[in-house]
Protein backbone atom coordinates (compact mmCIF):
# COMPACT_ATOMS: atom_id res chain seq x y z
CA UNK A 1 0.00 0.00 0.00
CA UNK A 2 1.45 2.92 -1.40
CA UNK A 3 1.65 5.76 1.20
CA UNK A 4 0.87 9.94 -0.30
CA UNK A 5 1.69 12.59 2.16
CA UNK A 6 -0.14 15.96 1.62
CA UNK A 7 -0.55 19.19 3.04
CA UNK A 8 -3.14 18.33 5.61
CA UNK A 9 -3.16 14.26 6.05
CA UNK A 10 -1.81 11.16 5.01
CA UNK A 11 -3.51 8.66 2.81
CA UNK A 12 -3.27 5.34 1.99
CA UNK A 13 -5.68 3.34 -0.59
CA UNK A 14 -8.83 4.17 1.29
CA UNK A 15 -7.14 5.45 4.27
CA UNK A 16 -7.21 8.75 5.21
CA UNK A 17 -5.52 10.47 8.09
CA UNK A 18 -5.81 14.16 9.11
CA UNK A 19 -2.21 15.32 10.35
CA UNK A 20 0.01 18.40 11.75
CA UNK A 21 3.82 18.09 10.42
CA UNK A 22 6.57 19.04 13.22
CA UNK A 23 9.93 18.79 11.93
CA UNK A 24 13.22 18.74 14.27
CA UNK A 25 11.61 18.47 17.81
CA UNK A 26 13.59 16.20 19.56
CA UNK A 27 15.84 16.88 22.43
CA UNK A 28 18.46 14.74 21.24
CA UNK A 29 18.50 16.81 18.14
CA UNK A 30 18.09 14.06 15.76
CA UNK A 31 16.38 15.23 12.38
CA UNK A 32 12.62 14.29 12.02
CA UNK A 33 9.38 14.53 11.08
CA UNK A 34 6.76 13.98 13.28
CA UNK A 35 2.75 13.36 12.84
CA UNK A 36 0.19 14.41 15.00
CA UNK A 37 -2.81 12.66 14.26
CA UNK A 38 -5.64 15.14 14.71
CA UNK A 39 -8.57 12.94 14.83
CA UNK A 40 -9.94 9.98 17.59
CA UNK A 41 -9.69 7.41 14.95
CA UNK A 42 -6.38 5.71 14.87
CA UNK A 43 -6.30 5.93 11.16
CA UNK A 44 -2.86 7.49 11.40
CA UNK A 45 -1.73 4.03 12.89
CA UNK A 46 -3.14 1.52 10.44
CA UNK A 47 -1.68 3.81 7.47
CA UNK A 48 1.70 3.93 8.80
CA UNK A 49 2.47 1.08 11.81
CA UNK A 50 5.91 1.26 11.96
CA UNK A 51 6.14 4.17 15.27
CA UNK A 52 2.77 4.92 15.58
CA UNK A 53 2.42 5.65 19.08
CA UNK A 54 -0.56 6.24 21.09
CA UNK A 55 0.21 7.03 24.90
CA UNK A 56 -3.47 8.77 25.62
CA UNK A 57 -4.98 7.37 28.92
CA UNK A 58 -8.45 7.88 27.75
CA UNK A 59 -10.58 9.29 25.22
CA UNK A 60 -10.59 12.64 27.52
CA UNK A 61 -6.58 13.17 26.55
CA UNK A 62 -7.60 16.25 24.18
CA UNK A 63 -3.70 16.89 23.57
CA UNK A 64 -2.54 13.48 22.42
CA UNK A 65 -4.46 11.39 19.31
CA UNK A 66 -1.40 9.63 18.32
CA UNK A 67 1.20 10.65 16.99
CA UNK A 68 4.69 8.96 14.36
CA UNK A 69 8.27 9.98 14.42
CA UNK A 70 9.87 9.99 11.18
CA UNK A 71 13.78 9.39 11.21
CA UNK A 72 16.27 10.13 8.03
CA UNK A 73 16.38 6.56 7.84
CA UNK A 74 12.62 5.67 7.07
CA UNK A 75 11.40 4.98 4.31
CA UNK A 76 9.01 7.35 4.56
CA UNK A 77 11.00 10.17 5.51
CA UNK A 78 12.28 12.16 2.35
CA UNK A 79 8.23 12.08 1.43
CA UNK A 80 7.75 13.33 4.86
CA UNK A 81 9.62 16.00 5.11
CA UNK A 82 9.31 17.47 1.90
CA UNK A 83 5.46 18.22 2.69
CA UNK A 84 6.48 19.36 6.64
CA UNK A 85 9.00 22.35 4.58
CA UNK A 86 5.95 23.13 2.85
CA UNK A 87 4.08 23.38 5.75
CA UNK A 88 6.66 25.59 7.65
CA UNK A 89 6.49 27.60 4.67
CA UNK A 90 3.09 28.24 4.32
CA UNK A 91 3.03 28.65 8.09
CA UNK A 92 6.17 31.13 8.00
CA UNK A 93 4.21 33.13 5.23
CA UNK A 94 0.33 33.49 7.21
CA UNK A 95 1.99 33.83 11.04
CA UNK A 96 6.01 34.92 10.67
CA UNK A 97 6.47 31.96 12.62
Amino acid sequence: MSVKFRLYYVAAGDLKARVSYHMDNRTDGRKCVTLYAKDWCRTLGKILRDGYRNETDSMTDYFEQGSVVLFEDSPHYTAARKVAEQVAAKRQAKWGA
